[in-house]
């Protein structure tokens, strides 16, 4: 069975939309939700969603910080025997129905340790404005600036058992940090899937503002300053320019 990770704090605008969106997969999936203290009524929400859904688990965050409720839920599903798979679904995000089934039908036939697809981001008004797509991993790409859209990525739970969770040290770019700290080991099964499973609201903490960016680049490149400063710098200038494709190619297979 898939859990699903997703973190709230007054998402009650999206979280809906977000829930909607896995109504097909609801008998293959269970869903652990942690609650960063919102006041909009997200809780109460999700606490009528879960009575009439089975499968769900909703819990108040220890801490603060986006990632630190990702851990808490991750640590949650690790618990769970039925869990064989964890992936994440932000609250709002929503996932493109008929490619998300055939994925999970491609996990279920396979035998690899860790599954990404491409992606894409939708606008307020519901229009897809941006298209990510990952192609194949090889390790030069990571090394240039690659890495998979965090959000598509589903992982036997023995990933998290051997790479551990995220360090929010990190900020923004603790899930790049967690991606790369995986996929340098090279030790496990690493499949892609060719088409778009989650779609995105445009936007986040990274993307809010200029200085948020330069924050964002930074982090990204400390995930490497153990390695080397050479790297660091390399990252910090190749892993933007890699996104410049992701607004250039829009048209193709959904």
């Amino acid at each position: 069975m898939l859990a699903l990770i997703t973190a709230t704090r007054n998402s009650i605008a999206t979280i809906s939309d977000c829930l909607e969106s896995t109504e097909s997969i609801r008998d293959r999936l269970k869903h652990f939700f942690v609650d960063g203290g919102s006041t909009d009524g997200t809780v109460q929400f999700l606490d009528r969603y879960a009575r009439s859904m089975p499968n769900v688990n909703i819990q108040s965050q220890d801490g603060t910080g986006l990632y630190q409720a990702i851990n808490q839920g991750v640590e949650a599903a690790m618990h769970d025997e039925d869990v064989r798979y964890i992936g994440l679904l932000h609250s709002d995000d929503r996932i493109v129905t008929r490619n998300f089934q055939e994925y999970l039908a491609a996990i279920d036939e396979g035998c690899d340790d860790v599954y990404y697809s491409d992606i894409q981001y939708h606008d307020s008004g519901n229009k897809v404005v941006r298209i990510w797509r990952s192609g194949r991993f090889s390790s030069l790409k990571l090394h240039t600036g690659w890495m998979p859209p965090h959000t598509s990525m589903i992982v036997s739970k023995k990933i998290y058992e051997q790479v551990g969770l995220y360090d929010p040290s990190f900020g923004t770019a603790a899930d790049y940090e967690w991606i790369v700290r995986l996929l340098a080991s090279e030790n496990n099964g690493i499949h892609y899937f060719p088409k778009r499973t989650v779609s995105m609201l445009v936007g986040g903490a990274s993307n809010a503002s200029l200085k948020a960016r330069l924050r964002a680049n930074a982090m990204d490149g400390a995930v490497w300053a153990d390695r080397s400063t050479l790297q660091s710098a390399l990252i910090r200038v190749c892993k933007p320019v890699r996104k410049i494709g992701q607004f250039l190619v829009f048209k193709g297979p959904k």
